[in-house]
């Protein structure tokens, strides 16, 4: 190959201007690659460009990543004020479902207290009594979040604040001490209930355990995902919460529940024996802006079902106007939110657009 001319010097990344060179590096940030957490050690400069965009979203998907990120943000020698967590973290998804150390997430949520999504399904689902103080109605960090879109557990929640009142009126007395500000901006919810003590098994059955007349409150709610742990528990949940939809409401999903236990196994078999008048009875019938959603985990029972019965066709096309599938693991949660509402709002659209 012949040399280049003596005057034509070869192209240098550097002499690109500074402008074109810092968007480079954030373009490659924020594609949420984990190769794009070396780009912050190329250069200090580098570094403050970057780090912004690699703390907008973080997914805390096993105790390390929890334990390293709390000493980030508390230690003493942090090299990022405080008002860095504040300002750019914009998402936390906690896909750990095994994770107990309640303590530091909390420290975290404090820190990072502007989060516009916030996820805690994926953890801190048992809450034993001696740690009351970190729920929801005790803890005050649960006072100063202000998400627009919340997946929580509602074992999360003291039995005072099982309810979606952010502000003094509705129906019924409203102690200002019981409010949930919590929900305030919320557009899109997701209600959970899931791996509870035996205590709390036998009381999540009781639907009336939350006040649903009070989420008429939520007047900028679009979104709405209620997540039992039992079938019992969908058919429930729906009737109770079905009456007291916001205007605003544009879906609500019924999420089947995973199938890892013996009871769940119980509550298949009977759900298989009419599987299709199961759906039906928990989906649009009850109100066209519901649909049924099952997790496509290979251990998940429910989902088998959806995959024979679209196999079986044409007598399986009816699950695809009535069923949607979401991610396979609360670790996939982050990449699939987004399209999960989609597919769910979009069914609904169908139908509109089916009586039209």
């Amino acid at each position: 190959m012949a040399s280049l001319p003596a005057d034509l010097h070869p192209f240098r990344f550097g002499d690109l201007p500074l402008d074109l060179v810092r968007t480079v590096f954030e373009t490659s940030a924020e594609t949420c690659n984990p190769s794009a957490l070396s780009i912050a050690c190329l250069s200090k400069e580098v570094k403050s460009w970057v780090e912004p965009i690699l703390y907008r979203h973080i997914p805390i998907n096993n105790p390390r990543t929890l334990s390293l990120l709390h000493r980030t943000i508390t230690s003493d020698t942090s090299s990022k004020p405080a008002s860095f967590f504040r300002t750019h973290v914009k998402s936390i998804c906690i896909g750990d479902r095994w994770m107990d150390k309640v303590g530091q997430l909390l420290d975290i949520l404090s820190a990072c207290s502007n989060v516009t999504r916030l996820s805690t399904i994926g953890t801190i689902i048992l809450v034993p009594s001696h740690m009351d103080d970190c729920r929801v109605g005790n803890h005050a960090v649960w006072e100063r979040l202000r998400p627009t879109r919340l997946s929580i557990s509602h074992n999360l929640f003291m039995p005072t604040h099982r309810h979606f009142r952010f502000t003094t009126g509705g129906p019924g007395p409203t102690p200002t001490c019981d409010l949930n500000p919590l929900f305030t901006n919320v557009t899109h919810l997701e209600i959970s209930c899931l791996d509870l003590t035996l205590e709390e098994e036998l009381a999540a059955h009781d639907v009336s355990d939350w006040s649903w007349p009070s989420l008429l409150l939520l007047t900028s709610l679009t979104h709405l995902c209620i997540a039992p742990r039992f079938i019992t528990n969908t058919v429930g949940w729906a009737d109770e919460s079905i009456p007291w939809f916001p205007p605003s409401l544009v879906v609500c999903v019924l999420a089947l529940p995973l199938c890892p236990g013996l009871i769940q196994v119980i509550d298949y078999y009977r759900f298989r024996g009419g599987a299709k008048e199961n759906i039906l009875r928990v989906g649009r019938r009850l109100d066209p802006r519901v649909v049924v959603a099952v997790s496509k985990a290979s251990y998940n029972f429910y989902y088998d079902y959806y995959k024979e019965e679209m196999m079986d066709v044409p007598e399986g096309e009816w699950i695809k106007d009535e069923v949607v599938c979401r991610w396979d693991d609360e670790r996939d949660r982050p990449g699939n939110e987004d399209t999960f509402w989609e597919d769910a709002a979009s069914m609904v659209q169908r139908r509109k657009d089916a009586k039209l």
